[in-house]
């Protein structure tokens, strides 16, 4: 191929990366709003301003969207968590204020929590949903864990249980607070609270 066919193929394909992404930022801001079952691909394509087709170029279908958000979401909160330990991973007390900050935030700041609770609850109609969504909370809680024993590490205490057991507390504490806010959002709570706990870390 030529240089100029290079660039034709790198441009399309920057064209579809910047189109996905367009996409996954609509259908995040449309579930967060509707819930999984009241978005649908019109709304999303609209919001992205493409068409629908645009949509079924890239996700077969809104369930295919959805797990890919998820898997997004996963991979970003991944990076932060990467970021903690490079930063911070000589210094015990930058370690800990770090992660404090990084608890009080999540409840603002994340929407993989409340797409936690849209998972459980389309699982349980739908087996093959229930093991693609099981295989993306498998991969949340390990990476949580690989995080939790480096930060405990760090610090130079030892977690208050097993780090699989306690990576699967703090997801079901995330999912627990965001349903919580979104049914009752009179009632302010916060995960922030509950993680310092669990993470050995003072106000």
């Amino acid at each position: 191929m030529n240089d100029l066919g290079n660039r034709d193929s790198a441009a399309g394909s920057d064209a579809k990366a910047l189109t996905r992404a367009r996409l996954l930022e609509a259908a995040r801001d449309v579930f967060v709003t509707t819930g999984y079952r009241g978005a649908t691909l019109d709304s999303i394509a609209a919001r992205a301003g493409f068409t629908k087709g645009a949509v079924y170029w890239h996700f077969p279908n809104k369930q295919a969207l959805f797990l890919a958000l998820v898997e997004d979401s996963i991979a970003a909160t991944t990076v932060i968590l990467k970021n903690l330990l490079s930063d911070h991973g000589d210094d015990p007390a930058a370690m800990r204020a770090a992660a404090g900050r990084f608890a009080d935030g999540v409840d603002e700041r994340e929407t993989l929590p409340i797409f936690g609770v849209e998972l459980e609850v389309e699982s349980r109609g739908d087996p093959s949903f229930r093991s693609l969504h099981q295989d993306l909370i498998d991969k949340h809680e390990q990476a949580l864990a690989v995080f939790l024993g480096r930060y405990f590490e760090i610090i130079g205490e030892e977690p208050p249980m097993p780090l699989g057991d306690l990576a699967t507390t703090l997801t079901s504490l995330f999912k627990g607070f965001a349903l919580t806010r979104q049914n009752r959002p009179e009632i302010l709570v916060s995960s922030g609270r509950a993680i310092r706990i669990l993470l050995g870390i003072k106000d």
